[in-house]
């Protein structure tokens, strides 16, 4: 009775070592297969009232909170791929940017006017991201606005 016993206990065990195996086999397969990002670029935006219209942030003016930004990815042709990003009360809005397979690409970095408002900058800014760079580099990116009158 004893070596049957253990002959079903050894069969059950190793039984639920083969289930383990495969279920964290085929788990580490999909994972791996669906994760097609590399690299993520990091950067942030800036949106301010420009006092002056001069589209140069200067001393003592207001940030603009509440600006929706947008990072589209031309060289994949991918669009908000740091989704919808708002910028705080302190006009201040970090995002990140996933880069599939750490390829160079071109991202297109634009805002949402805000009712009332006028840029007095580029409407959108080009960038050629380097990933490695952004990993310690911080980049802003400027969006100001006048009243619209």
């Amino acid at each position: 009775m004893s070596r049957l016993l253990e002959f079903f206990l050894g069969s059950i065990l190793i039984a639920a070592f083969t289930v383990a195996l495969m279920f964290f086999s085929v788990l580490q397969y999909v994972l791996r297969i669906s994760s097609s990002v590399d690299c993520t670029w990091r950067a942030s935006a800036r949106t301010w009232i420009d006092a002056n219209g001069n589209g140069q942030m200067d001393r003592g003016e207001l940030p603009l909170g509440g600006v929706q930004i947008h990072v589209n990815d031309l060289g994949n042709q991918l669009v908000n791929v740091a989704w919808p990003v708002v910028a705080d009360r302190d006009g201040e809005a970090p995002f990140h940017a996933p880069i599939p397979e750490c390829s160079d690409t071109l991202f297109e970095i634009y805002v949402d006017v805000p009712e009332g408002y006028r840029l007095t900058t580029s409407s959108r800014v080009e960038v050629t991201p380097d990933v490695w760079e952004g990993l310690t580099a911080k980049h802003v990116y400027y969006f100001g606005f006048v009243p619209d009158n």
